[in-house]
């Protein structure tokens, strides 16, 4: 059974792995794990408490908020430590690095997805199936 058209152009806007990629191989791996790892840990935790201490509408939407935002850094977590070295980084993005400032740009950009609420984790389970 072939998948929708819709559902391959999103599959497509974003590969999340290759974000990982392009950020170890401007970054470094030790980096870029601390970077998920906070962005995963601090922001549920932040999120949790900003629930447990919110009393208005705007601070439970704030502390959801965050905990989706912690969410969308497991993948990205989950990648990075799949690829664990610069050569599979390097074998991740094939010729894409022939041209770094493009590379990065295009990634760059497709990092702003993290901030939209679970998106990446919808993204990386469209991708997989």
């Amino acid at each position: 059974m072939q998948a929708r058209p819709d559902i391959e152009n999103f599959r497509s806007m974003s590969n999340l792995r290759k974000l990982a990629a392009i950020d170890i191989v401007f970054l470094g791996y030790k980096f870029v794990i601390a970077e998920y790892a906070v962005g995963v840990f601090f922001s549920v935790a932040l999120g949790v408490f900003v629930l447990y201490r919110g009393h208005s509408f705007w601070q439970i939407v704030l502390g959801i908020y965050l905990i989706s935002l912690g969410i969308n850094y497991i993948p990205m977590l989950a990648y990075t430590l799949s690829i664990a070295n610069k050569e599979a980084t390097q074998a991740e993005l094939g010729s894409e690095l022939s041209d770094k400032a493009a590379a990065m740009s295009k990634y760059r950009r497709q990092s702003l997805l993290l901030f939209i609420p679970l998106a990446a984790p919808i993204l990386a389970i469209l991708r997989h199936q």
